[in-house]
């Protein structure tokens, strides 16, 4: 950066650096656009599955979730019947199609483009807020989120995943200004945020709770030097934060249920992804296992029973034999954090794309790059800043640890991974200071 403006007066440096900022980003919204447009895997599995659904909504057509079948020979009825949590995100996808009175589900690929750039806009925000403590390296941030390329490739993928990192990511913004400036309406926008992501994706449940902490946090550093009223104030905004996040998705849920009525005490047992998450597997240690959801879906309240016995069964097994136990989790943590093209080439390839696979192999060398330079630079920030952590730092680390933890819990995937490492990018943005010679 310093050798490249050597000889540019700070006026032009400036503008320079918004040329090129500008640049990269069309490169960015160009690549991803390109992407969508001319590489079309097919909808099959839960993607499948959601865009009958939401076509259904969108047609206000009953029959349609009778006569499509989806898994194993089963109607999209009883995908809706098992899988409740998958209501509001069909819904909400509905909504797209209604704003532009298109019934091609393959048209919410765009919306996911359109989630992605605010992905990038929104790491960019938390960056900004926090170079107010930290030194930013900008050029580096920049580097690390638009070189992350299976970001916009897994955008062909017609899921929740995408909205649903760039809502939480906005909302972390939204409540990072909340408690810098204790203005009220950026908390009443984070909880919007978290809404609208909690209904597209569950999973973002694990951002809310970060959020909550780090609302407590906040709440015990400034109990003592704030008055009575505004210390319940407080307190009624994280009640109200939490309110806001989960309601929403549960009238959606209930409302559905009772108009296509589906049993609300009859679901998948969540059990199933637990005890998936402790077996040995095909792909690997604690990956989704066909069998094991297969029989599940059919059998929920034997599974549900049969499942608790084997789950039981398998931690006494750990106990009895650790150094089995440590290899186990081991390999599966591995085998989560370095598929680094994080199912990008695999969801692509469903269809007429089989030369994607050659891609493979450049890819996961790349993202293996990208991940370690990632992870080593916000290493180096937080050694060097360890007596001067400030609490969006952590609150950033908590999300993270949040993410790490609970997914080596539960059934794994590598696409699972991807809002733990972007999260990082913006602690890896701050400068690094020189190492000083002793």
């Amino acid at each position: 950066d310093k050798h490249l403006y050597n000889d540019i007066n700070p006026e032009k440096k400036k503008k320079l650096r918004k040329i090129l900022f500008g640049v990269a980003i069309g490169v960015y919204i160009l690549f991803s656009l390109l992407w969508v447009i001319f590489v079309l895997p097919y909808n099959i599995g839960d993607n499948g599955a959601i865009c009958d659904i939401a076509t259904a909504f969108y047609r206000n057509d009953e029959s349609m979730l009778d006569s499509i079948n989806f898994y194993a020979g089963l109607p999209i009825r009883t995908y809706m019947q098992m899988y409740h949590q998958q209501i509001p995100l069909a819904f909400l996808f509905s909504i797209f199609l209604k704003m532009f009175n298109i019934a091609r589900p393959e048209f919410i690929r765009g919306f996911n483009v359109m989630f992605n750039i605010l992905s990038v806009i929104s790491l960019y925000l938390i960056t900004c807020h926090l170079s107010k403590k930290c030194k930013p390296n900008k050029p580096l941030f920049l580097f690390l989120i638009l070189t992350f390329v299976t970001l916009p490739m897994v955008a062909t993928f017609i899921y929740g995943d995408w909205p649903a990192l760039a809502l939480c990511l906005l909302s972390v913004y939204f409540m990072m200004k909340y408690v810098e400036t204790k203005t009220k309406k950026w908390s009443i926008f984070g909880a919007i945020c978290s809404s609208f992501a909690f209904m597209f994706r569950m999973n973002s449940l694990i951002f809310v709770i970060a959020t909550v902490i780090y609302l407590v946090l906040d709440f015990i550093h400034e109990f003592t030097k704030n008055e009575r009223k505004e210390n319940v104030i407080k307190g009624l905004i994280i009640l109200l934060y939490i309110i806001i996040t989960i309601l929403p998705s549960s009238m959606i849920k209930t409302l559905y249920l009772k108009k296509y009525h589906l049993d609300p005490n009859i679901e998948y047992p969540n059990i199933s992804y637990i005890l998936m998450a402790m077996e040995e597997g095909p792909r690997a240690n604690g990956w989704y296992k066909e069998e094991r959801g297969e029989y599940a879906l059919q059998n929920s309240d034997a599974a549900k029973d049969e499942y608790k016995e084997e789950i039981k069964e398998r931690l006494q097994y750990f106990v009895k034999n650790p150094g089995y136990t440590f290899k186990f989790y081991i390999d599966k943590i591995t085998s989560m954090w370095t598929e680094n093209t994080y199912s990008a080439v695999r969801v692509n390839a469903i269809g007429p794309y089989e030369f994607l696979e050659d891609m493979t192999e450049p890819l996961l060398f790349y993202q293996k790059m990208l991940l370690v330079l990632t992870s080593v630079c916000t290493l180096v920030v937080l050694i060097q800043n360890r007596k001067n952590i400030s609490l969006d730092i952590i609150f950033l680390l908590t999300i993270f640890i949040g993410g790490f933890l609970f997914h080596i819990l539960w059934e794994a995937k590598s696409r699972y991974i991807i809002p733990y490492i972007v999260i990082l990018i913006p602690i890896a943005s701050i400068q690094i200071s020189k190492f000083k010679k002793k």
